[in-house]
């Protein structure tokens, strides 16, 4: 269609992530469109803002909860008590997940929509398969419970950020708590949190899916293409590609748990800010690090019989 001078609107992220650059190419040069704001977020208008609102700005950060579908399970595992495969199993039987859900649970679907946000944020290409993606499929009951104990929740956030001119990229689950922007978004809905160096923080939330929110997007890119006939909207994300920088160096705090019988390896290993307990769960020895290095955490890892780790964001 874009060859033969046609604008084209479209939700389909798997095509925007890997051939997003190109295709604005092609449409530039034949002085039509090519309109993808359906691709990420669903209803939320967040593609065109990206390109033409926040264009005065340097984007220091954008971090999302862009997977409906994992935010529901989370939601679910947390009001609940239940494990991930019995809410995966109600999502399904309500349409919220598909019968083969593994593009959302374990973060695929997400990573493809961070790398649209990154591509337009800084205006090069970014290449979805070199971000760093973790899924939910990892995260128990007992997980949620320390969770509760904290007064957070955990959110599969993808993110990019700017770090002294590197850019890190990620999609992972995270616990957060209610001062971070995302904590009350729950269920289906999305949330996505911008930071710009003059605007501050921005955020933008609302149905993230479904058959209505996805039309209403596709809609205003059709009527945005017949108000630009013969005229080449502007969107910067060219070919040339950026590359995530090595998220070996990238820091963060971790929750980790470990069998109680390795606490004093623990505390020998890892700086430690805080020490989690909570009565029902026996056996374990749970605690928070102060904000390491992704590297210098898995070696530390190594010597440990880790139950599960999920890195903190308070």
């Amino acid at each position: 269609c874009l060859l033969k001078g046609k604008s084209v609107c479209t939700s389909n992220k798997e095509l925007v992530a890997r051939h997003g650059a190109e295709l604005l190419e092609i449409a530039k040069q034949k002085k039509i469109n090519f309109l993808f704001e359906a691709s990420v977020g669903g209803g939320i208008p967040i593609i065109r803002p990206l390109n033409q609102s926040l264009t005065a700005d340097e984007i220091e950060e954008i971090t999302g909860i862009l997977n409906g579908t994992t935010n529901y399970i989370l939601s679910k595992m947390k009001t609940q008590g239940s494990e991930f495969a019995t809410v995966l199993k109600e999502a399904q039987e309500l349409g919220y997940a598909e019968r083969n859900p593994e593009a959302d649970v374990e973060g695929f679907d997400a990573c493809r929509k961070i790398a649209i946000l990154t591509s337009l944020a800084y205006g090069m290409h970014v290449d979805f398969e070199q971000i760093y993606t973790e899924g939910i499929t990892k995260i128990t009951a007992e997980d949620i419970k320390y969770a509760n104990a904290l007064d957070a929740s955990i959110k599969l956030l993808a993110t990019s950020k700017n770090v002294d001119g590197k850019v890190y990229a990620m999609v992972a689950p995270k616990m957060i708590n209610d001062k971070h922007p995302l904590f009350s978004v729950n269920g289906v809905f999305n949330g996505i949190l911008v930071k710009g160096n003059l605007l501050g923080d921005v955020m933008f939330y609302g149905s993230g899916a479904g058959k209505l929110p996805t039309a209403s997007a596709v809609v205003s890119d059709v009527v945005d293409a017949t108000k630009h006939m013969g005229t080449n909207i502007m969107t910067l994300w060219s070919s040339k590609h950026l590359n995530p920088a090595d998220m070996s160096t990238y820091e963060s705090k971790f929750f980790v748990r470990v069998p109680a019988r390795e606490e004093e390896s623990a505390k020998e290993l890892f700086k430690i800010e805080k020490v989690v307990s909570i009565p029902d769960i026996d056996g374990e020895y749970a605690f928070i690090t102060e904000k390491m290095a992704e590297e210098a955490f898995e070696e530390a890892m190594k010597k440990l019989s880790i139950i599960n780790r999920i890195r903190v964001e308070f």
